[in-house]
């Protein structure tokens, strides 16, 4: 029984050190990085180093200011848009599809009651 315990530990043990080494770049630099946590290890590929990285967040922001004021003037000049307006906007906006305090009510009640 221990022998076989011991079998599967040392099936898992593999089995997780090969999708650790997936995570880590091949070569001498990987076997050394593969104990280090994985922001840390990573490599720029060769060819890419002087390269630089963009995230998406700058356009992401821009856009979301861009919606922003299209609302925004949509709202001061009195703008429809398939017959929406800024105020339906608003209302669902506003709207709280869960009635919470009905919530806490009936979570309180059941738990007076599961005391007694």
């Amino acid at each position: 029984m221990a022998r076989q315990i011991e079998e599967t530990v040392a099936q898992r043990r593999a089995y997780v050190d090969q999708i650790r080494a997936t995570f880590y770049p091949e070569g001498p630099e990987g076997a050394k990085a593969g104990k280090e946590p994985f922001q840390r290890s990573r490599a720029v590929p060769q060819g890419q180093e002087g390269e630089p990285k963009y995230s998406s967040l700058g356009i992401r922001t821009l856009v979301a200011c861009f919606i922003f004021a299209a609302f925004v003037y949509c709202d001061k000049k009195q703008i429809t848009f398939h017959e929406y307006q800024a105020a339906d906007v608003w209302k669902q906006i506003e709207w709280n599809p869960l009635p919470l305090e009905e919530l806490e009510e009936t979570i309180k009640i059941s738990l007076k009651s599961s005391k007694h």
